[in-house]
């Protein structure tokens, strides 16, 4: 039995670190800052990262592929400015009020909203359709395609904005994609759908792994991992519902709306990346395109794929980018494309292709985010945490290489 456990600890060594890490993280800046453990904050630390992680989640298999997208940070944003100028000139609204001048203003806000995201979602699988082309069918480098593309999706923030910042006042629905809250009934009802799940989901994988000759871990550490996992969710579900806290405002009660878009993306995208063609490929190419080649894997089209569906996650986060902020502004989305590579990096994505997880880099989004959340609210300079974060995503690259040789 202790040698089947150390066995699975070895095999998911890197995951068990990466928890381990951001519990550090959690318990160092809960100490030395005791709002850091607040419910406030709690609720606003998954809402932040929640737009990286979402990207980080295309960034995996961009990464996995030996790629990398250094346009993600301008291009969410400049989805961003698109949809706060759809709004903010009444883009929509103007043409709907001329076809449906009956409508009530509840239905005719929610249409505009409806319609701003649909055609935001259009813009950003047009963007990865356009670097997607580019790098899989002229074969120019990802890291020269994507820089030119951030560069461009800069100027387009800039001709859109033309150096101002465009408020949306006026629409609360699509706002509510990033700022709005569940009733806390859901969050329980969503408690006991994640609980079942994760259990659900120790049985199936056993069956399938048996099915296959896989060997199997103890059931008593699957069942443990299950338990931990949804006693975690259970816990963050009760604070932010502020279950024990019966002053708390009925406004300030709930799960974010936008951590459950994270949720489902980030399911999907593990679904994508594990049971199905395009995932595998993704993986095949990054350990050995060659070998890839030769079996059969089309190369060009898996490559434009990611790079489209990349274009998708970039469109989602730039919609939430503009419902976050309340507005799109001129210096929407900078840096992000870093904090992205980094999310997947810290995750246990290798820069050498070929290894990666979609859990590990929501993981490592939220170290992110947690880090910065910490360093602000301890008051260290700005300068300091551009150093910090740096350090930390150049040891998790050092890290990375020195496992990859000693497998080796």
């Amino acid at each position: 039995m202790i040698n089947g456990l150390l066995t699975v600890f070895k095999q998911n060594l890197r995951s068990y670190i990466l928890i381990l890490t951001l519990v550090v993280i959690w318990v160092g800046f809960g100490l030395m800052t005791p709002a850091y453990f607040s419910a406030d904050h709690i609720q606003n630390i998954l809402t932040q990262m929640a737009i990286i992680a979402i990207m980080a989640c295309g960034m995996v298999f961009v990464i996995v592929t030996g790629g990398i997208d250094l346009s993600v940070g301008y291009g969410a944003g400049f989805v961003s400015v698109v949809a706060a100028a759809l709004l903010y000139f009444d883009v929509v609204a103007k043409p709907l009020a001329m076809l449906f001048p009956n409508m009530s203003p509840g239905a005719m806000e929610v249409l505009i909203a409806v319609i701003t995201v649909l055609l935001c979602m259009i813009l950003g699988i047009l963007m990865g359709l356009f670097q997607g082309g580019i790098i899989a069918f002229l074969e120019v480098p990802p890291f020269i395609a994507t820089l030119g593309g951030m560069f461009i999706f800069k100027s387009g923030i800039l001709l859109v904005t033309k150096g101002k910042s465009l408020f949306i006042s006026s629409n609360d629905t699509y706002k509510f994609i990033a700022q709005g809250l569940l009733p806390p009934s859901w969050g329980y009802v969503l408690c006991a759908f994640v609980a079942a799940a994760l259990f659900a989901m120790v049985f199936t994988s056993r069956a399938r792994r048996q099915k296959y000759g896989i060997e199997l871990s103890p059931l008593a550490l699957d069942l443990a991992k299950a338990a931990f996992f949804s006693a975690l969710v259970i816990a963050y579900v009760l604070v932010v519902n502020r279950t024990f806290d019966p002053t708390a405002e009925p406004g300030t009660r709930g799960v974010p709306f936008l951590v459950v878009i994270l949720a489902l993306i980030g399911v999907l995208m593990s679904y994508m990346s594990t049971h199905t063609r395009f995932g595998r490929h993704a993986y095949a190419i990054g350990g050995n395109r060659e070998a890839a080649r030769l079996s059969g894997v089309n190369i060009k089209r898996s490559i434009f794929g990611i790079f489209v569906l990349m274009g998708a996650l970039v469109g989602v986060s730039g919609i939430a980018l503009a419902a976050y902020v309340g507005s799109g502004t001129t210096g929407a989305g900078g840096g992000y494309e870093l904090d992205v590579i980094a999310s997947c990096i810290l995750g246990g994505t290798s820069t050498l292709g070929g290894e990666g997880t979609i859990f590990g880099a929501i993981i490592g989004a939220l170290i992110m985010q947690s880090l910065s959340n910490g360093l602000q609210m301890m008051n260290v300079n700005s300068n300091v945490q551009y150093l910090i974060k740096g350090l930390v995503l150049i040891l998790a690259v050092w890290a990375d290489i020195s496992m990859k040789k000693k497998k080796a």
